[in-house]
C-alpha cells in the first residue's frame, strides 16, 4: 500500500523533468568527466571513501588510489557491517571540459547526515555539524536548497566530501531507514532556483488539500462528539485521518530543507497510521449498512494491531502481508457496498456510488503502479506518478462527497418524520400547536438569513468569475478566450501576413551571475511589463518569454494591414526605453532586436494548462534577425525592409550567410 501513495510526491513536479544530461566517465581511470551540462547532472559514479576522519584527506594531491569504491547512497541492507562506521571522506575525480570554465553552476546535496565539501581542497559549503559522538553532530538535508560552484583555469578537479552520520545504524535498526548517504548533482544554477520556486509552489498545494482532509475529519469528530449514538463519524474520522497523514507526508517530501532525523521519525509514524486506512475503512462501512457488528467486523478490527506489529519488526516480508491484508479488507468492503444495495438499504445507493468511485480510481492507480518499476512511480517528474497522482485524487474525494450527500439526505428524512410527529402534536394540545408556531417562525428567520447569506456568496462568486476571466485574459489573447468561452476550444489558425519579433539581452548569462537572484528576476518582471505595455499600445500581442528572451507578433490572432508598421513602432519605443533606463541604472541592459514578416501558424498547446503559442518557419527567421543583429539594434529581413523602405530609413547590410537559410540580406533601421 504504502509503494501506491509514493506517486503523490509528483505533482508538481512534471514541471521539473529534466532535459537530458551528456556526460562520460572512463572507469579505467575513476575520472568523472563533463563534456557539457544541458541542466543537471548527477555525480553518482566513480567516488572513492575511506572510514575515519582526516583533513588532509581534502588536499588536491593526496593520493587516494588504495581507497575503496562505493556508493555515495550507503545502503546499509547491502553494505558489510564494518564498511560504514558513521564517519567517513569521500573523493570524486572530475575532469571537466574547457567551454564549461569561468561559469557559474550549483551542486544540490540531498543527505541524511551533515557534511562538509571541498574543492581542490577548499571548503565550499557546510551542511549540518560535524562531530565525534552523536550529541555533537547535528544533521541538516539542504535538499533543494543549491549553493554556487565555479570551475576556473584547471581542467581537472577533487571533490571531497566529509561526511557522518553516527546515528545510521540506529536508525536503520528503529525505523528501518536504509540510506544512510548522500546524493549530490550539479546543475544549471537558474535551473536549480526554478526547482526550488516549483517546489514551493507544488508544497502550497499539497498543503491545501491536506488541510481540506484534515478539517473534514475534525468536522465529523465534532458531530460524533455531539451525538455519540452516530458512531459511523467516528470511524469516518479515523479513515479520514488515516488517508491525511499521506498528504503530511507528501508535505514533508516537498520541504526544500529538513532535519533528517526528525523527518525520518515523523514519515515512519504517519506510514504506520496510512496503512490503516483500509480498516478503518471497512468498520465504518459496517457502522452505515448494519445495527450491529457482525463478527466479521471485529475480525477485521483484530487486523488492526496486526498492521502496527508487522510494520514495526522491519520483516523483509512486511510488505507483502500488509499488501494481501489490505486487498481482503477490499474485497470485503466491496462485498458489504454490493450487499447494502441489492438488498436495498436507506441511502445504500449513495455511499455505494461513492466509494465504487473510490475502488476504480484506486484499481486504476494500483494497476498502473505494477506495470512499472517502483523507481518510476516514485520518480516526482515522472508522468505515470502524475497520471496516478490525478486518478487517485477523485476518488479519494469521492468519499466525503458521498458521504455529505448520505448525511443531508438522513437529515430531510429526519424532517419529514418530524412534521408527521408535528400534526399529531398539534391534535392533542393547543400550547404545543403555539409552540409549534413559534419554531416556524424561528424557521422563517433563518430562512431569511440563509437567504442573505446565499445572495452574499452569489455576489462573491461573481467577483471570482471576474478576477478568473482577467486571469484568462492576461493568459491568452481576447479572440482565442472568446472562442473557449463560445464552443468549448479554439481551433489552430493560419496567418499569411505577420510581423514577428524576437529580442533577448546581450550578455545576459554574466550579468545573471553577478546580480542578487531576486534583483535579477525584479529587472526582468519591470523590464517585460514595459515591454507589454508598448505591444499593446501598438496593437501588437506579446507571444511568451523564454528567459531573457521576448517573442512578439503583429497581425494574429486579429488581423491588421499594418502589422509591419506596428511592430517596428513598438521595438524603436523597447529600445528608446532601454536607453533612457541605462541612464540611470548601474547595469546596463542592451537588447538585440530581430524582425521578419511572413506567415504564421497559432493556436492553443496543451490540455491542462492553455498556452496560446505560434509556429512556423517565420519564427525561425525572426530568430535569425535577432542573433544576427548588434547591442541596441534593430535588425530587418529583406521582406519586412520592402513593406517599410518608403517609410523609414533603413542601412544595408553585407549579404549574411545564416545557418540553415543561406544566404540573406538584412537592414538595420536608421532610429
Amino acid at each position: 500500500m504504502s509503494n501506491l501513495f509514493k506517486p503523490t510526491a509528483l505533482l508538481l513536479l512534471s514541471i521539473l523533468t529534466f532535459n537530458s544530461i551528456l556526460f562520460s566517465g572512463n572507469e579505467n581511470m575513476n575520472v568523472f568527466k563533463i563534456d557539457s551540462i544541458s541542466e543537471e547532472i548527477k555525480l553518482n559514479k566513480f567516488w572513492k571513501y575511506h572510514p575515519g576522519d582526516d583533513t588532509l584527506w581534502a588536499a588536491y594531491y593526496y593520493d587516494d588510489s588504495a581507497w575503496d569504491t562505493l556508493q555515495t547512497t550507503l545502503n546499509l541492507a547491502e553494505l558489510p557491517e564494518d564498511q560504514f562506521n558513521g564517519m567517513g571522506w569521500f573523493r570524486l575525480h572530475i575532469q571537466i571540459d574547457s567551454s564549461l570554465r569561468n561559469k557559474t553552476f550549483a551542486l544540490t546535496i540531498d543527505q541524511q547526515g551533515a557534511s562538509e565539501i571541498y574543492l581542490n581542497g577548499e571548503l565550499i559549503a557546510s551542511h549540518g555539524t560535524l562531530g565525534n559522538n552523536d550529541k555533537e553532530e547535528k544533521t541538516f538535508n539542504p535538499k533543494y536548497i543549491p549553493f554556487l560552484i565555479q570551475f576556473h583555469d584547471t581542467l581537472d578537479y577533487i571533490l571531497a566530501i566529509r561526511y557522518s552520520n553516527l546515528k545510521a545504524s540506529e536508525n536503520y535498526r528503529i525505523y528501518n531507514k536504509k540510506d544512510a548517504g548522500f546524493t549530490i548533482s550539479l546543475i544549471i544554477y537558474k535551473a536549480a532556483l526554478n526547482q526550488v520556486t516549483v517546489i514551493g509552489s507544488a508544497r502550497n498545494v499539497f498543503l491545501a488539500i491536506f488541510t481540506v482532509f484534515i478539517s473534514i475529519a475534525f468536522l465529523h469528530l465534532l458531530l460524533f462528539l455531539f451525538y455519540r449514538r452516530q458512531k459511523s463519524n467516528l470511524y469516518f474520522f479515523l479513515f479520514m485521518l488515516a488517508v491525511s497523514s499521506m498528504w503530511l507526508i507528501v508535505l514533508y517530501t516537498f520541504t526544500t530543507s529538513t532535519e533528517p532525523g526528525l523527518t525520518m521519525k515523523i514519515s515512519f509514524y504517519l506510514r504506520l497510521i496510512m496503512a490503516l486506512s483500509f480498516p478503518f475503512l471497512s468498520i465504518f462501512i459496517y457502522s452505515i449498512f448494519y445495527p450491529k457488528f457482525p463478527k466479521i467486523s471485529w475480525f477485521v478490527l483484530g487486523f488492526i494491531p496486526l498492521f502496527i506489529l508487522f510494520i514495526l519488526i522491519h520483516a523483509p516480508w512486511t510488505t507483502k502481508v500488509v499488501s494481501a491484508l489490505n486487498l481482503l479488507i477490499l474485497i470485503d468492503i466491496i462485498r458489504n457496498i454490493i450487499r447494502a444495495i441489492r438488498k436495498k438499504k436507506s441511502g445504500a445507493w449513495i455511499i455505494g456510488a461513492g466509494f465504487i468511485l473510490f475502488i476504480i480510481f484506486f484499481i486504476m492507480a494500483a494497476i498502473a503502479s505494477l506495470t512499472a518499476s517502483s523507481d518510476i512511480i516514485a520518480s516526482p517528474g515522472s508522468i505515470l506518478a502524475i497520471v496516478i497522482l490525478s486518478t487517485f485524487i477523485p476518488g479519494l474525494i469521492s468519499i466525503p462527497v458521498s458521504m455529505s450527500i448520505y448525511l443531508a439526505r438522513d437529515f430531510a428524512r429526519t424532517n419529514k418524520n418530524l412534521e408527521k410527529q408535528l400534526v399529531n402534536v398539534k391534535i392533542l394540545s393547543a400550547k404545543t400547536i403555539e409552540q409549534e408556531h413559534e419554531k416556524q417562525r424561528i424557521l422563517e428567520n433563518q430562512k431569511e438569513k440563509l437567504e442573505v447569506m446565499v445572495d452574499e456568496r452569489t455576489k462573491e462568486l461573481a467577483l471570482e468569475k471576474e478576477k478568473t476571466e482577467e486571469l484568462l485574459l492576461n493568459t491568452l489573447p481576447l479572440k482565442v478566450v472568446n472562442e473557449l468561452k463560445e464552443n468549448g476550444k479554439s481551433e489552430p489558425e493560419s496567418f499569411d501576413n505577420v510581423t514577428v519579433y524576437f529580442s533577448d539581452i546581450v550578455g545576459f548569462t554574466n550579468i545573471s551571475s553577478t546580480l542578487d537572484p531576486k534583483a535579477l528576476i525584479g529587472a526582468l518582471n519591470e523590464m517585460f511589463t514595459v515591454f507589454d505595455d508598448i505591444m499593446v499600445k501598438n496593437s501588437c500581442e506579446r507571444i511568451k518569454t523564454i528567459g531573457d528572451a521576448y517573442l512578439a507578433v503583429s497581425g494574429m490572432p486579429l488581423k491588421n494591414n499594418n502589422h509591419a508598421e506596428n511592430m517596428v513602432k513598438a521595438a524603436i519605443e523597447i529600445k528608446n526605453y532601454l536607453e533612457n533606463r541605462n541612464n540611470s541604472s548601474e547595469v546596463k541592459w542592451q537588447a538585440r532586436i530581430g524582425i521578419h514578416t511572413g506567415k504564421v501558424v497559432g493556436g492553443i498547446v496543451g490540455v491542462r494548462k492553455y498556452i496560446y503559442d505560434v509556429f512556423g518557419d517565420t519564427i525561425n527567421t525572426a530568430s535569425r534577425m535577432e542573433s544576427n543583429s548588434e547591442p541596441m539594434r534593430i535588425n530587418v529581413s529583406e521582406t519586412t525592409y520592402n513593406i517599410l523602405k518608403g517609410k523609414y530609413s533603413f542601412i544595408e547590410r553585407e549579404t549574411i550567410n545564416v545557418k540553415g537559410k543561406g544566404d540573406m540580406k538584412m537592414f538595420f533601421l536608421d532610429a
